[in-house]
């Protein structure tokens, strides 16, 4: 099941269907699996906290309190939060879903379960691989509006920024796993020529995202191929040369250092505008945030003083960095917890090295691809096709560890001919019927949380089509309700001469979501709007941009 929901989540895409065709089928569909996922092991939880995994079950558990909280206590609107900004949807229920999935991963983690997720990755990047060239050349089966370099590979997640990182990401994978001896020369070619056609759609891609990731990700598989081959000596100088490199990268990444010139420039500079704003609602909000993907509703608050100045007229509705958008999200508390997760995993690996079994390449491209998430996450969005992989990678890795680690300490039992044909006589174990129950109300919750989002966006995007101003007028108000939504229906309300009825679908959205600067803004350029109701709402446009002197 896991192994679908990284395949589904990954390639899933709702063309002709959905005014968002990209990120809300995704954050069904994680949700959906993820929901289901915990129903398989409800019935049995008490017993993670006497098994290996407490740990991570306690930090999780820590985790997904502190997002209720953030939920009740931010202060932001609840539905928002809950599903996240449209177009990233990456509120509390992506987070909620990643963690389960996170954990389900470490439950089932082992060599087996290794070697298939590793199997999945390299068909899944060979699909990608090819579909991204498809769209390069221009051939493109779906509709999709490119707003990016022409023909640019944009794949299954809409940015060639994301296509290029997980290229980066199947380019480590395939070429550490050309490195196992145990598969066949002709096999290992075919890796090999994976892993170039993967940097080839990075270069398509005109993306640098893919590259760091490819370097980095690369970096730590040689490192671990010295270490667990006895030859530290070679592998600690050459972590020594990866920890200078990376913290000069990161200088550059903040406009200082000798690389700065080289690094820093057109969209990293305004990401630096971005990464400041996420620190200052970090440190204004320390215990809550500013709310599940809330940046959005925050961005005109928070922005450095010189943005206009410097004219750095863009705009963002996340921070383009994984970590500052959790603790910009949910403050100190929830990014404190995510180190936890990621410091659980490096544990992880620093364990399963020193046992010495030998260089393991299958665990070794799963870190190597771990860390190409990891580096990509500094620089981007955490766009849910990507973010399965960095969270279900994590679960892997601290699984592997703590799973394999019971099996080599236990009793190896007979194989002999007789054990063997008694195993061969030994029935399928029944499920319990506690599970079965289980199951089939996580079933019920899963289409009941994650179907509802889908089916509304699904309704709208239909009324949109027909022309029917009725019909878009209806579908404004369908639950759940979404900003997004209203904005675009009061809009085509008042291009259509229908003032009135467009003043009535904003002002009914801004007591829903009174911290949507576009609503605001919209309702003040309503021709028939009362001067005071203008008055109001360039008040709040005000608040919401305090440093705009156009306002």
């Amino acid at each position: 099941m896991i192994l679908t929901a990284v395949v589904a989540v990954t390639l899933v895409m709702a063309p002709y269907t959905l005014i968002d065709p990209l990120n809300l089928p995704k954050l069904s569909t994680l949700a959906f699996f993820a929901i289901i996922a915990l129903s398989l092991y409800v019935p049995v939880i008490k017993s993670l906290f006497d098994s290996g995994h407490k740990v991570l079950v306690s930090v999780l558990l820590l985790f997904v309190l502190q997002i209720f909280l953030v939920l009740f206590l931010s202060g932001a609107n609840f539905g928002g939060q809950f599903y996240g900004t449209f177009g990233r949807n990456t509120g509390a229920l992506a987070y909620l879903s990643l963690a389960l999935l996170l954990l389900s991963t470490a439950l089932v983690a082992s060599k087996d379960f290794l070697m298939k997720f590793i199997r999945i990755t390299l068909i899944i990047g060979a699909v990608l691989v090819f579909y991204g060239n498809l769209q390069y050349f221009g051939h493109e089966p779906f509709p999709f509006v490119n707003a990016y370099t022409v023909n640019a590979p944009i794949g299954t997640f809409g940015n060639p920024d994301f296509q290029s990182a997980f290229m980066g990401l199947i380019a480590v994978v395939a070429f550490t796993m050309a490195l196992n001896k145990a598969l066949k020369i002709s096999v290992r070619t075919g890796l090999t020529l994976l892993g170039i056609a993967s940097l080839i759609v990075v270069y398509e891609t005109i993306a640098k995202q893919g590259y760091f990731s490819f370097i980095a990700g690369s970096g730590v598989v040689v490192i671990l191929w010295l270490f667990m081959t006895k030859r530290s000596t070679l592998a600690k100088a050459l972590s020594g040369v990866g920890i200078v490199g990376g913290g000069l990268v990161f200088l550059a990444l903040i406009n200082s250092g000798p690389l700065a010139t080289l690094i820093y420039k057109g969209s990293l500079a305004a990401r630096g505008y971005y990464w400041k704003a996420a620190f200052k609602m970090l440190v204004e909000h320390p215990f809550f945030g500013v709310g599940m993907d809330g940046f959005v509703d925050w961005y005109r608050r928070a922005r450095p003083a010189d943005y206009y100045k410097n004219e750095f007229f863009s705009f963002s509705n996340a921070s383009h960095n994984v970590y500052l958008d959790i603790a910009s999200s949910g403050g100190f508390p929830l990014i404190l917890l995510y180190f936890a997760i990621v410091a659980l995993v490096i544990f992880s690996i620093v364990k399963v090295v020193r046992r010495g079994n030998g260089f393991d390449v299958y665990f070794v491209a799963a870190v190597g691809a771990w860390v190409a998430y990891q580096v990509q996450s500094f620089v981007s969005i955490n766009q849910i096709g990507l973010a399965i992989w960095g969270w279900v990678l994590s679960g892997l890795i601290i699984g592997y560890e703590v799973n394999t680690r019971t099996m080599e300490t236990a009793v190896v039992p007979s194989t002999n001919n007789k054990n063997k044909s008694k195993r061969a006589k030994v029935a399928p174990e029944q499920l319990p019927l506690s599970t079965v129950i289980s199951i089939f109300g996580g079933i019920m919750i899963a289409a009941i949380v994650a179907i509802p989002p889908y089916y509304v966006n699904a309704s709208f995007y239909s009324a949109v089509k027909s022309g029917d101003i009725k019909a878009i007028q209806n579908a404004a108000y369908l639950k759940p309700l979404d900003e997004r939504r209203l904005l675009h229906v009061a809009t085509i309300l008042r291009d259509n001469k229908l003032e009135a009825e467009a003043i009535d679908v904003v002002r009914d959205a801004t007591r829903n979501y009174s911290d949507s600067f576009d609503l605001w803004q919209l309702w003040a350029s309503i021709p028939t709007a009362t001067p005071s109701d203008v008055a109001h709402a360039k008040a709040e446009m005000k608040r919401l941009d305090p440093l705009n002197p156009d306002i």
